[in-house]
């Protein structure tokens, strides 16, 4: 019953004041346009978004008390048992930060011709680049096996282990790229 009352406040922030489609938050984009959530589901998308894109919590100028930002974090925490991406450091991603090909793609100094969300049964974002040998530039995560990050091709080098909130900031970067360079990722 709890919980449906701090998810139903929530998303009663989200349709009133606080996330009016129409208004600017502190951040400078309203809900509607922010992704920082886009890889939760249910009731941790709903928690996500109204931490992290309407009440703004993260923010220096939040629109909501310490009290109901701290409810939603301690829900979202709850139903997930991780922390809120939006509340996660920048550059968690360890493949951005090492030289090579996911750095270059980022970084625009490597071509990407396709996206896919899946191969096999890894599930992530996973782009192919146009260079021979054709690698992939990827994150994503194996059944059974955990998250990694990487390259995969010949000679590329073994794909780098990391946490799911790691996983989850390396597919917003690759999301991003993708976004910002008009791809379309197929199922």
């Amino acid at each position: 019953m709890k919980a449906r009352l701090i998810l139903s406040f929530a998303l009663l922030l989200i349709c009133t004041g606080a996330g009016m489609a129409q208004a600017q938050t502190p951040d400078g984009e309203t809900p509607a346009e922010e992704t920082v959530c886009d890889n939760e589901t249910g009731a941790a998308f709903g928690l996500c978004n109204a931490y992290c894109e309407a009440m703004d919590c993260e923010s220096d100028d939040p629109q909501a008390s310490d009290t109901a930002c701290s409810r939603v974090q301690e829900k979202f925490t709850q139903i997930t048992g991780r922390d809120l991406p939006c509340e996660v450091p920048l550059l968690t991603c360890p493949c951005a930060e090492v030289e090579g090909n996911f750095a270059n793609v980022l970084a625009g100094n490597l071509s990407v011709d396709s996206c896919s969300r899946s191969i096999g049964t890894s599930e992530g974002i996973f782009l192919s680049t146009i260079r021979s040998p054709l690698p992939i530039v990827f994150s994503g995560s194996e059944p059974d096996q955990g998250s990694t990050c990487g390259t995969v091709g010949a000679g590329l080098g073994t794909p780098l282990p990391i946490s799911a909130e790691q996983d989850q900031e390396c597919r917003q970067l690759l999301e991003q790229y993708v976004t910002s360079h008009g791809l379309t990722c197929t199922p």
